[in-house]
């Protein structure tokens, strides 16, 4: 299924979100590719963008962006709050967000230190998610899985800078049970469970390139996840979640 989000419109008290612009040095997300237990998600550059949305050199205070893959009311928004607390446990409020499945939110105002992703009830804040914005950064990605089981978001952040997260990569990160095999072209990256890659693509002549993912099951067999062929773009960043 292939999912254009540069047609979802924004309206910042409705939780429905453009994707105008990732990071002045990132582009844009154009879209989302979803496939059996894989997310492929393709960042480009977006021409016309409003100067709005951009986070800018200029602005030094922390910012993130939700991209959710699993939300724990998936046939609803949820409405949630992006939160920290200050010295004596107090909370602060710093953004509300609709979640839903999938969904990529604008760059959201943010704090450095533990954040929680938080339920408003009783007039208070309950918390249902919790993760660190990474050190030293300016902008992150949160990545948003529900536990069903726990009732709450599982919360991975990132900071792409650091993993020399350039143009023509690929960021690979793995939520998956398995050891994943994963094929930019002729070479492979293994990838352990939890933990994350980059890779650059090799292309062919005619500019694409294939993309197989795969793992070994626990009988010894290898399973097949996914095998097509991408066109590669040197000036694009790309996120794939397994």
């Amino acid at each position: 299924m292939i999912t254009d989000l540069n047609k979802m419109t924004h309206q910042s008290n409705r939780g429905v979100y453009s994707t105008r612009n990732l990071h002045p040095r990132w582009g844009g997300i154009n879209s989302v590719l979803q496939f059996a237990t894989l997310f492929f998600l393709v960042l480009s550059p977006v021409m016309g963008q409003s100067s709005s949305s951009k986070p800018t050199e200029k602005i030094h205070k922390p910012q993130l962006r939700f991209v959710c893959l699993s939300s724990l009311e998936p046939e609803q928004e949820q409405e949630v709050v992006l939160a920290s607390r200050d010295a004596e446990g107090k909370w602060l409020e710093h953004s509300t967000v609709q979640l839903r499945t999938p969904l990529i939110t604008d760059w959201l105002p943010a704090a450095t230190g533990e954040l929680y992703v938080a339920l408003r009830k009783d007039q208070t804040l309950k918390s249902i998610g919790q993760f660190q914005f990474p050190a030293d950064a300016r902008h992150a990605l949160v990545v948003l899985n529900a536990n069903i089981e726990k009732d709450a978001y599982e919360a991975t952040a990132i900071d792409p800078q650091k993993f020399e997260f350039v143009k023509g990569s690929v960021l690979i990160l793995n939520f998956s049970p398995h050891v994943s095999s994963v094929f930019l072209g002729p070479y492979e990256q293994k990838v352990e469970v939890g933990q994350r890659a980059v890779a650059k693509p090799v292309g062919e002549d005619n500019g694409m390139y294939r993309l197989m993912v795969s793992y070994v099951d626990a009988g010894g067999k290898t399973v097949s996840c996914y095998d097509r062929y991408v066109s590669g773009n040197a000036k694009a960043r790309y996120l794939l979640f397994m």
